[in-house]
């Protein structure tokens, strides 16, 4: 009599393997604590169940949509190909931690990428073009690093943001106008840059601004509701030249 024999399978059985690899790739270039989060991140588990990874089941397979690795105090820094391969990513969220060294620049092959947030970090460099490629981005937070250069003019043509916090790193240059073709941007923050010239006209027209942070930079202008800014309820300003 012929012995039945069942296999059981995992239900992250189709997990994708180019996006473990890209997260080992990513594991290398971090400086966990003793006994930190990246301790699961080890094939005794699927990828899937690593601690700061979430997945979904996207044509039968298992992809990974958030990476929420915030307030771990990592050291190190973001791999050049950091996370090109992830392409279903939707949450990249990494702030509070201790990493240096430059945005990828292939970041902005993230085109399903939602939110983003790199605040209070160390990063260092300019904020690269290729960002702005991600235009389905709905929050962008790069506050509170070390990142220099301007703002790029591209960053006008993310359409779907909602927040855009650059404060307290040392851009330099203008606030590009085309900010003010942000329809549904709602707060806005460059506070505490090296930022100057004037408050761009265009910002006043953006109906759904409702928070504005300027402090500590060397503009000029007001942000009266004689100049536009009828919507606004709470606008850091102090410190503006006249």
């Amino acid at each position: 009599m012929p012995i039945l024999t069942f296999r059981l399978q995992s239900t992250h059985n189709f997990g994708n393997e180019t996006d473990k690899l890209a997260l080992l790739a990513f594991k290398k270039h971090l400086v966990d604590v003793p006994n930190g989060i990246l301790s699961s991140w080890n094939d005794s588990l699927h990828f899937c169940e690593w601690e700061g990874v979430t997945c979904n089941q996207i044509l039968n397979e298992e992809r990974v949509t958030v990476l929420r690795l915030e307030g771990q105090s990592f050291g190190g820094s973001l791999p050049p190909n950091l996370v090109g391969n992830l392409t279903f990513l939707g949450e990249l969220l990494l702030s509070n931690n201790n990493l240096q060294g430059s945005i990828p620049s292939d970041i902005g092959l993230l085109r399903r990428l939602l939110h983003l947030n790199f605040s209070w970090n160390s990063l260092q460099g300019e904020i690269p073009i290729e960002l702005t490629n991600c235009s389905n981005l709905i929050t962008m937070d790069l506050a509170k690093n070390n990142l220099t250069g301007q703002i790029p003019f591209q960053v006008g043509h993310m359409s779907k943001l909602l927040l855009l916090r650059l404060k307290g790193n040392s851009l330099t240059g203008f606030i590009p106008f085309t900010l003010g073709s942000l329809s549904s941007l709602q707060r806005f923050s460059v506070a505490y840059n090296h930022l100057e010239g004037g408050i761009p006209h265009d910002l006043g027209r953006l109906k759904s601004l409702t928070h504005l942070y300027l402090t500590a930079n060397n503009l000029s202008g007001t942000t009266t509701r004689k100049t536009g800014y009828s919507n606004i309820l709470l606008v850091g300003v102090i410190k503006i030249c006249n």
